[in-house]
């Protein structure tokens, strides 16, 4: 069988892989400022082909560090005079924490080499998406 990963993480020093990361983090960082975007689907990217994570802790780390980027967001426009709706607040706690068991149930039970190629294909469907969105 063929390795999935293009650079691994095995062997590589403690000080590699902080450049790694601190390269990587500030390219991400760079793009998502003058765009605008969102940075957790290329940090996936990061994580698992320039540090060699494993794609489902690749993943729990994702997801760790966008709570506090989205809970920081929240709190910001809260503070500039626009109030939570407590209905929607309700609905996107209760699907969060719903889905997040489903998901972590499904990803448990999944082979990591199944689990990169639907991450693959549901990443590359989205961008289809978004590009048929913004030009049609």
């Amino acid at each position: 069988m063929r390795n999935l990963r293009i650079i691994s993480a095995a062997g590589a020093s403690a000080r590699a892989r902080i450049v790694k990361g601190a390269a990587g983090g500030a390219c991400i960082g760079l793009i998502c400022g003058f765009f605008g975007a969102g940075g957790g689907m290329m940090m996936l990217m990061v994580l698992t082909v320039l540090l060699g994570y494993e794609l489902k802790t690749a993943v729990g780390t994702s997801v760790f560090v966008m709570t506090f980027s989205a809970l920081t967001g929240a709190v910001s426009h809260f503070a500039l005079g626009s109030p939570p709706r407590p209905d929607l607040l309700v609905l996107c706690v209760v699907f969060t924490l719903a889905w997040a068991q489903i998901a972590a149930k499904i990803a448990a039970r999944a082979d990591a080499r199944l689990l990169n190629r639907l991450t693959g294909v549901i990443l590359t469907l989205l961008g289809l998406v978004l590009v048929v969105i913004t030009f049609l």
